[in-house]
């Protein structure tokens, strides 16, 4: 479990998460996904990458690049064909900052909420935010609502947007030179952000 002292980095990826020429708060943190943790449990993660092993900007971009790479691969095999370039494959273009103790500030009553050091091939510094129902009772719609409650809440936490275009996409800028990352305002509105 990560300390509440650490920072996190969400990755931006093109074009799952834009909206036109934007990623919104909504889409940088749309859902968890559904997974099973080591005892077999059902668990929902986010995939984060964690700030004590990326000292500086440079070392995030090149995660998040590292990060694009390793999601196509999983979805060629997935596709069981070559990916069209542009049309099939994500691309990395920036990431937010998050920190662990909003993670752990977000308002729950009936889910457990932590980040976990979750290493994947070639990505060492990759984490979860960890969501798991926990013992009190409850109905599945105060659940649900809860698990909207936390999405908005890391939503709202996030910051210091830095857009990066790699090496390897050079041949998009073009396309994704036009992408701004958001975060949201105090007042709860999108704030467009030029980084």
């Amino acid at each position: 479990m990560l300390n509440d002292n650490e920072t996190i980095y969400r990755c931006a990826l093109y074009p799952r998460m834009t909206n036109g020429d934007i990623v919104p708060p909504e889409k940088a943190i749309s859902d968890f996904s559904e997974e099973k943790d080591q005892e077999g449990r059902k668990v929902y993660t986010i995939s984060v990458g964690r700030g004590s092993m990326l000292p500086a900007w440079t070392a995030v971009h090149d995660y998040g690049c590292r990060t694009a790479v390793e999601s196509n691969a999983v979805r060629e095999k997935y596709k069981g064909a070559p990916l069209v370039r542009g049309e099939d494959t994500l691309h990395y273009i920036g990431a937010y900052k998050l920190d662990v103790a909003a993670v752990l500030n977000a308002p729950r009553k009936f889910l457990d909420l932590g980040v976990v050091h979750h290493e994947m091939t070639n990505l060492p510094e990759h984490c979860n935010i960890v969501l798991r129902r926990n013992t009190v009772e409850a109905r599945r719609i105060e659940v649900s609502a809860e698990r909207t409650g936390i999405i908005i809440h890391l939503r709202q936490s996030l910051y210091e947007p830095e857009r990066h275009i790699c090496d390897c996409d050079s041949d998009l800028t073009e396309t994704l030179q036009k992408i701004k990352l958001t975060v949201v305002k105090d007042t709860g509105e999108a704030l467009l952000t030029t980084g």
